[in-house]
């Protein structure tokens, strides 16, 4: 079932959380919604999952065809996960699973036996079957959050929605869990909205991201499509590291027709290409500042002969190693526009 959210807002007296915010999720994908702190994403998910209200008239809800913008969370078939789990410490990892289906009333409560069969197909579904019987205080937190993940799929709910889902875990956990996830994903195919911060996690595990920025979309795309081809200098910004290039800075472009007024270029560390000057080959001169080559990528600081700015460079060890660069070595710098990520240039008022 899909999700679709269509001119949203939301306002915290003189705060505007939310500024006319739309969304579409396909049915059956994995999306994430990510941003940096303040910029709505958590918001947004509690509007649709009826823990948060819209500013009345702002816009709707619909949960395929069926408009939910009223309805409370109870009725909309929600599954909500969240950072801390949220789990009953006085009630095993059976009984936290069940406890959706229990508190149900009249017809709608299965019977103890359905119950008992739904949270040992949902134990072997996260895989921890052979952990029924312990108390969340006894599992890790990988564990825990698979506990909340099957407490939330106990109800088969119509969507899931998980709110910053691994942000409590630490990084080697929150790795094997969102690689879990993506598989587990795989297997249900249910319709999944996830927050986060961390752009590594959305872009290994999300079919499409939505960026978020101050209450409003930036970009929506594939993870390949936002990182390659940013729709705007925040999302460049904002997906992994950045050098801003203030122009003109000859020989740092090739090929490229740069605007006679001052501009920044926007261009990626493992963007810029690196050469010795005695290649007699066109860029721009710069000074190696630190070179850090521990691990397969090396990193090179360097700063432009004109005194304009540092410049991050990234490069395959085995190139570097052949380069043979010492702190204080000249080098040429140049810009690739292909096919690896191409260069925003936005216009920006001249140097006073």
């Amino acid at each position: 079932m899909s999700i679709t959210a269509s001119h949203i807002s939301k306002t915290f007296g003189d705060f505007a959380a939310l500024d006319k915010v739309s969304l579409h999720v396909p049915a059956g994908k994995l999306v994430a919604l990510l941003g940096p702190s303040g910029s709505g994403k958590t918001t947004l998910l509690r509007i649709i999952a009826g823990l948060e209200m819209a500013d009345e008239g702002s816009g709707h809800i619909l949960f395929g065809n069926e408009d939910v913008s009223l309805l409370p969370p109870g009725k909309r078939g929600v599954g909500f996960v969240f950072q801390h789990y949220a789990l009953f410490r006085h009630l095993s990892v059976a009984e936290n699973i069940a406890f959706g289906l229990r508190i149900r009333k009249g017809p709608e409560r299965p019977s103890k036996a359905t119950i008992t069969s739904r949270v040992q197909e949902l134990l072997a579904l996260v895989q921890l079957e052979h952990l029924g019987k312990r108390y969340p205080t006894q599992l890790s937190g990988g564990q825990r959050q698979r506990v909340a993940l099957a407490r939330a799929l106990a109800v088969q709910p119509k969507v899931l929605l998980l709110d910053e889902p691994f942000g409590a875990l630490d990084a080697k956990v929150r790795r094997d869990l969102r690689r879990w996830l993506r598989n587990f994903h795989d297997g249900i195919h249910i319709t999944t909205l996830f927050v986060t911060h961390d752009q590594e996690e959305a872009l290994e595990i999300a079919d499409d991201v939505v960026i978020l920025n101050s209450g409003r979309v930036e970009q929506v795309g594939s993870p390949q499509e936002v990182y390659d081809r940013p729709a705007t200098p925040f999302v460049h910004k904002f997906l992994g590291n950045v050098n801003q290039i203030l122009l003109p800075w000859e020989g740092i472009i090739q090929g490229t027709k740069v605007p006679v007024e001052e501009n920044v270029a926007f261009v990626r560390p493992h963007d810029i290409e690196l050469l010795r000057p005695e290649t007699a080959q066109p860029g721009a001169l710069a000074t190696v500042l630190d070179l850090h080559a521990a691990g397969p990528i090396a990193k090179i600081a360097a700063k432009r002969t004109d005194g304009r700015g540092i410049i991050d460079i990234e490069l395959p060890r085995a190139y570097f190693d052949q380069l043979n660069l010492r702190e204080g070595d000249t080098i040429l710098l140049r810009a690739r526009l292909e096919p690896v990520c191409q260069t925003i240039l936005v216009t920006k008022p001249p140097m006073t």
